[in-house]
C-alpha cells in the first residue's frame, strides 16, 4: 500500500501555534490533559466585533466523540475571558467563536488546541486528534474543509505512533477519497481491507467497514465483512439479520411481529440500539395510520417512545385534517403531540446532544412545538374553535419570531373567524416586518377599505408600509453581511460545459445548494425561478443551482428530468462527489450562497420558510447589496 506523505508546506500554520494567534490567547501556552485553560478573545479587534449574540464554545476531542463545551464567559472591555477544565483523557480541542452566520475562526482554518505531555511537547495522538475535530466537525466550526489537511497531520501522528492508524481509520478513509479524486478510492479500500484482515478488528471495526463498504457500493466487500462479523461476533451479526429482516417485511402484523422477537432476544443495551428498535415500531404505526387500522394502531403506539409517536401522530393528524376526516380523533392526536412537545420545552426528557450547544438544543425543541402546535391550531379552527386555534398558533408564530408567512397566515386566518377587533393592526405588523404573504396583504386591504372607505389610500397606504418593510429589511441584512473568500470551484452543467467561479468573477452569483429528494429544495425553486427571471437580463448577476448529496446511479439524468419536468431554466452545476459541499461548509439543503464580484461570500441563506414572495425579495435584496458591496 502506498505510504501516505503530504509535505509540511501543506499543512497551516496552528501546529502548536496556541498564542501565536491575533485575537485568541490560551493559558497555559503548552496545556496538559485535565488542566484549567483559560481563553482570551480580542473580541473588539475581531470580525464579529459588531455582532449580537456572541457564542463561545469549545469542542474537545476525548476518545472517538468530540464532546462540546459552553464555559461561562466575562466581557473584559472587549475580551472575552472563559476558563474550562480539559478532560483529563482529552488529546486536543477547537475553540470556536460565532454570531448567527458569522465566525471569528482563524480565516477558516481553526483554533486548535493541542494537548501537551509533561514536557510541554505536543502529544502524538494531538495531530490526530486535531485532524479528526476538523474533518468530522468542520461544518459546525465553518472550516475550510481541506482533506490535505487531515492527511497530512494523520501523518505526522502515525510516524510518531503507528498504532494510532487503526483508532483514526475512519478519519484516514474519508480524508483520502475526499483528497484523491482518481486513486483515493483504490487507496482507501487498500486500507479497509486491512483492517477487515486484522484479527484483533472488534465489532465497532466490523460495522464501520460494512457502513463504509455500503455507501462505496462494494456489495462483495460487504459481504466478506459480514461474514467475518459472524464468525466472530454470532449474535450481533444475527441481531443485525433480524433487523434487516423486520426493515425489509411488508406485512405489518409479521414486522411487528418480527421487531417484537428482535426486542426479547437481543435486549437493547445502549441509546443506538433502543433508537433502531424504536424506528421499526414508529414504520408500522405510521403505515397503520395511513390505512386507518386503528384497532391495530393503538397497541403498536403504546410500543413507540413518546417522542416518536408525538412525530406520527403530528403527521398523520394533519392528513386527516387536510382531507376533513375523522376530525375528532385528529384532535386528540394533535393535542397529544402538542403537549408532549409543550414538556419537551420546559423539562426535555432526554440529554442535549453532545455535539450542541444549549442555545440550539432549546430552539430545536421550541421549534417542534411550534411545528406540532401549528398542526393542532389547523384542527381547532376546523373543528370551529378559532379561538383556542388561534392561541395555539400565536405561540407558533412568535417561536418563529414573526417571520413565518405560512404560519402567520394560518394565524390571521384564526383570527378573523374569531373576530379579533385588532386584526388590522396584527396585518399592518405583518406587513411592516416584510412577513406577510398576498393573501395576507388581500385581508389587511379588505379592513383597511371597510374602515378608511378608500381603495386609492389602500394602495398608497400598503406601499408605505412596504418601502418601510423593505428598508428595514435591507438594514437587516446589512448587519448579518459576510466577509470570507468563497472556496473555488469548477463544474459541468447539464449541457457537460464547464463552469467555474473564478470565470464568474466580476458578477454577483448565487450558488444554490439543493438535491432532487430534498423537499424544501423543491419548494423553494418556485420563487428562485422568479429571481432568474427577474436577473436575466441583467449581465452583472449569474445563479448556479448545485445538485448534491444525490444517491442515484444516474445523477445528470436524475436532476436533468426533475428540471426538465418542471420547466425550470437554471444553469444546474453536477456536484457528483460532494466537494464542493464540503467545501462551502453546508451542513443541510436547500443553502445558498450570495458571493460579491470579487469572490467573497456576503450573505448565506439556510432553509426555506415557506413563501415565495418573501424569498425573491430576499435575494433580490442581498443581490443588490452584494453589487454595492466594498
Amino acid at each position: 500500500m502506498k505510504k501516505l506523505l503530504f509535505p509540511l508546506f501543506l499543512l497551516p500554520a496552528i501546529l502548536g501555534a496556541q498564542n501565536a494567534w491575533k485575537n485568541l490567547s490560551v493559558t497555559p501556552a503548552n496545556p496538559k490533559p485535565g488542566d484549567a485553560i483559560r481563553i482570551e478573545f480580542n473580541w473588539a479587534e475581531s470580525p464579529l466585533k459588531d455582532t449580537e449574540g456572541l457564542e463561545f464554545f469549545i469542542l474537545e476531542y476525548v476518545e472517538k466523540t468530540p464532546e462540546l463545551i459552553e464555559p461561562v464567559f466575562l466581557n473584559e472591555n472587549g475580551r472575552i475571558v472563559g476558563t474550562y477544565t480539559a478532560h483529563p483523557k482529552a488529546k486536543a480541542a477547537a475553540v470556536v467563536f460565532k454570531a448567527g452566520e458569522r465566525f471569528d475562526n482563524n480565516n477558516r482554518q481553526g483554533y486548535f488546541i493541542q494537548m501537551c505531555d509533561a514536557a510541554g511537547k505536543p502529544l502524538a495522538e494531538a495531530r490526530a486528534a486535531q485532524a479528526a475535530l476538523f474533518s468530522e466537525s468542520g461544518r459546525i466550526m465553518d472550516l475550510d474543509n481541506q482533506p490535505e489537511w487531515v492527511l497530512g497531520w494523520l501523518n505526522k501522528a502515525f510516524e510518531s505512533q503507528p498504532d494510532l492508524k487503526k483508532k483514526y481509520i475512519a478519519t484516514l478513509v474519508n480524508a483520502t477519497l475526499r483528497a484523491k479524486r482518481d486513486d483515493g478510492k483504490k487507496e482507501a479500500l487498500a486500507i479497509m481491507e486491512e483492517l477487515e484482515n486484522d484479527p484483533t478488528a472488534s465489532e465497532t471495526d466490523l460495522n464501520w467497514l460494512i457502513n463504509t463498504y455500503n455507501r462505496l457500493k462494494e456489495n462483495n466487500k460487504v459481504a466478506s465483512a459480514r461474514e467475518k462479523l459472524r464468525t466472530r461476533f454470532p449474535n450481533v451479526a444475527n441481531r443485525q439479520d433480524q433487523l434487516r429482516a423486520a426493515g425489509s417485511e411488508s406485512d405489518l402484523a409479521q414486522k411487528e411481529a418480527l421487531i417484537d422477537a428482535i426486542k426479547k432476544d437481543f435486549p437493547p443495551k445502549n441509546e443506538e440500539e433502543r433508537n433502531a428498535i424504536d424506528q421499526l415500531y414508529a414504520q408500522v404505526l405510521d403505515r397503520y395510520g395511513e390505512q386507518k387500522n386503528w384497532q391495530f394502531f393503538a397497541p403498536v403506539a403504546a410500543k413507540v417512545s413518546p417522542g416518536q409517536r408525538a412525530k406520527v401522530y403530528n403527521d398523520i393528524a394533519w392528513t386527516l385534517a387536510e382531507k376533513n376526516e375523522e376530525m375528532e380523533r385528529a384532535k386528540q392526536m394533535a393535542a397529544e403531540a402538542t403537549e408532549w412537545a409543550r414538556r419537551e420545552m420546559i423539562a426535555p426528557s432526554t440529554p442535549k446532544p453532545a455535539s450542541i450547544t444549549q442555545k440550539d438544543w432549546k430552539e430545536r425543541r421550541d421549534n417542534t412545538f411550534a411545528m406540532y402546535a401549528d398542526t393542532y391550531a389547523y384542527i381547532l379552527d376546523k373543528s370551529g374553535n378559532p379561538h383556542k386555534a388561534a392561541a395555539y398558533q400565536s405561540e407558533a408564530v412568535k417561536i418563529n419570531n414573526y417571520g413565518n408567512p405560512e404560519f402567520n397566515e394560518r394565524f390571521t386566518e384564526y383570527l378573523e373567524h374569531a373576530g379579533s377587533p385588532d386584526l388590522r393592526y396584527q396585518l399592518e405588523g405583518f406587513i411592516l416586518k416584510g412577513a406577510a404573504t398576498e393573501k395576507m396583504k388581500e385581508q389587511f386591504k379588505k379592513y383597511y377599505v371597510a374602515e378608511d372607505k378608500s381603495n386609492t389610500g389602500y394602495a398608497t397606504y400598503l406601499a408605505g408600509l412596504e418601502r418601510v418593510a423593505y428598508d428595514n429589511l435591507k438594514s437587516e441584512l446589512t448587519k448579518k453581511m459576510l466577509d470570507q473568500p468563497a472556496p473555488a470551484f469548477a463544474l459541468k452543467n447539464l449541457k457537460g460545459e464547464n463552469v467555474s467561479l473564478e470565470a464568474l468573477r466580476g458578477k454577483v452569483v448565487v450558488v444554490d445548494f439543493w438535491a432532487t429528494w430534498c423537499g424544501p429544495c423543491k419548494s423553494s425553486f418556485p420563487g428562485m425561478q422568479q429571481a432568474v427571471d427577474k436577473y436575466q437580463s441583467d449581465p452583472n448577476v449569474a445563479f448556479v443551482f448545485v445538485d448534491t448529496w444525490e444517491n442515484v446511479s444516474d445523477k445528470e439524468k436524475n436532476a436533468g428530468d426533475f428540471i426538465k419536468n418542471n420547466s425550470y431554466t437554471f444553469n444546474v452545476l453536477m456536484d457528483n462527489d460532494n466537494k464542493v459541499v464540503t467545501s462551502f461548509g453546508v451542513s443541510g439543503i436547500p443553502t445558498k450562497f450570495v458571493v460579491d464580484k470579487l469572490g467573497k461570500i456576503r450573505f448565506k441563506s439556510v432553509g426555506y420558510a415557506g413563501s415565495t414572495d418573501a424569498l425573491v425579495e430576499e435575494i433580490g435584496l442581498m443581490i443588490e447589496i452584494a453589487k454595492g458591496a466594498p
